[in-house]
C-alpha cells in the first residue's frame, strides 16, 4: 500500500488507522527529502510495528515521484492499494506552487497507474474548493458548474480531478471531497491552519475588557471535518467506492459562526454580544477601526464561508454501509480550541513565503 502525503496531518491521521485496520499490511510512504526527518520521528513514536513502514525518499509532484529508476520499477510492480493525500488548498499558495503540487500528483498517478499490473485502486482526497465561487448546492457527479476560482489552489486541484477523469480508462481512482480539515478529535494531529483556525485566533487576540460585536455573516454555517474522521472516510471510500465516483462527506449538523465564536469566547476569556448589533459593530469600529475589517480578519472569514454547500447523497449511503457518521463541529470544538492556541503559541498562523511543495500541502 502506498501513501503519498507523510508526514502532513491528514496522512498522519491516515497512516495510524491503516496501521489499525491492517496490522499485516506493507505501507510504503514517499517523502520528501525535506521531510525524512520529521517523518521518522513521526513513526517512532508510534506504536504500530515499524518493520512495515518504509520511509521512501521522494517527491510526489515530480517525474516518477523523484524516485530511482529501481524504485519506481519496485512500487509498479507491488503497490496494490494507493492512498493520494499530497494535495494543496492552501488559498496563499503561490500559482507556481500550487499547480506544481496539484497537476504534478494528479500525473504521477496516471503515470504509474499506466505502467503498474497490480495496482487495483487509488483513492484521492479533494475538497469541496473545486467548485470555486459557485452558489448553491453541488452533487457529488458534477465538477464543472460554470465556476470560476478564488485561488490558484482551487483551479488547480479542479484541473487535477479532470484530467484523471478522463484517464479513467487506465486510473482506478475513486474522490472524495471534504469542506476545510481541521486536526483530529483527540488533539495528537497538528493541522495546517485552515481559515476557521485564522478566524478562531482572531478573536483570541481581542481585548478582553470589551464586549465585541459578532461579525457580519455570523448566521453562516461552518462546515468542517476531522483529519482522523477523514482517514476513516478515505479507508471506507478505498473499500466501497465505485470507479470514476467522487463522494462528499460534511458535517450533519453544522453550527452557525455564532455559536462557534460563543464558544470560543469562553475558552478565551473573551466577551460576545449576544446578536449581531450594527450599533455595536459601530461602536467597535470607532475605537479600534481595524477588528473585523482588518485584512486577517476579512481574509479569515472569507476563507471557511465561501464553500458551496457539499451534497452528501453518496457519501452518506457509503459511510453507512462502513457503520460510519460525520461528527459535528460543536462536539469536538475544545479540541480545535487548543489547536489554535497551540498553532499560534508555535507562530504558525503567521504568513510565510513558501518556496517548496510540501511547504503547502496539508
Amino acid at each position: 500500500m502506498l501513501v503519498t502525503g507523510f508526514p502532513g496531518a491528514r496522512a498522519q491521521a491516515l497512516v495510524e488507522l491503516l496501521c489499525e485496520r491492517e496490522p499485516n499490511i506493507e505501507l510504503w510512504l514517499v517523502v520528501p527529502p525535506t521531510e525524512l526527518e520529521a517523518a521518522a520521528r513521526r513513526l517512532s513514536a508510534s506504536r504500530h510495528a515499524r518493520e512495515r513502514l518504509r520511509l521512501i525518499p521522494g517527491e510526489p509532484c515530480a517525474i516518477d515521484l523523484g524516485l530511482s529508476r529501481q524504485t519506481y520499477g519496485e512500487l509498479a510492480e507491488r503497490v496494490d492499494r494507493w492512498f493520494s493525500v499530497y494535495q494543496t488548498v492552501d488559498v496563499r499558495a503561490s500559482r507556481e506552487l500550487a499547480f506544481r503540487v496539484n497537476l504534478g500528483a494528479a500525473r504521477e498517478i496516471a503515470e504509474l497507474a499506466k505502467v503498474s499490473e497490480t495496482l487495483s485502486h487509488v483513492t484521492l482526497l479533494s475538497s469541496g474548493a473545486v467548485f470555486g465561487d459557485h452558489v448553491g448546492p453541488v452533487a457529488e457527479e458534477e465538477l464543472a458548474v460554470g465556476q470560476t476560482f478564488r485561488s490558484p489552489a482551487a483551479e488547480s486541484l479542479a484541473l487535477a480531478e479532470s484530467l484523471l477523469r478522463h484517464r479513467l480508462a487506465e486510473v482506478p481512482i475513486t474522490v472524495l471531497r471534504t469542506p476545510q480539515v481541521l486536526g483530529s478529535r483527540t488533539g495528537n494531529v497538528l493541522p495546517r491552519p485552515s481559515g476557521l483556525h485564522r478566524l478562531l485566533a482572531v478573536l483570541a487576540s481581542a481585548n478582553a475588557d470589551k464586549a465585541l460585536p459578532l461579525p457580519p455573516g455570523a448566521n453562516r454555517r461552518v462546515q468542517a471535518v476531522p483529519a482522523d474522521f477523514v482517514a476513516e472516510a478515505l479507508y471506507a471510500v478505498s473499500l466501497l467506492g465505485t470507479r470514476g465516483h467522487a463522494y462528499h462527506v460534511a458535517d450533519p449538523d453544522p453550527p452557525a459562526l455564532a455559536e462557534v465564536l460563543e464558544r470560543a469566547a469562553l475558552h478565551f476569556s473573551k466577551r460576545l454580544e449576544q446578536s449581531f448589533d450594527p450599533r455595536a459593530l459601530g461602536r467597535l469600529l470607532l475605537r479600534s477601526p481595524g477588528f473585523w475589517l482588518s485584512q486577517q480578519s476579512s481574509g479569515a472569514l472569507s476563507e471557511w464561508g465561501n464553500e458551496p454547500e457539499l451534497l452528501t447523497r453518496g457519501g452518506e449511503r457509503l459511510l453507512d454501509r462502513a457503520g460510519l457518521r460525520p461528527p459535528t463541529l460543536l462536539d469536538y470544538l475544545d479540541s480545535v480550541l487548543r489547536e489554535t492556541q497551540e498553532l499560534i503559541s508555535e507562530q504558525r498562523l503567521e504568513e510565510r513565503h513558501a518556496t517548496t511543495p510540501f511547504e503547502v500541502v496539508a
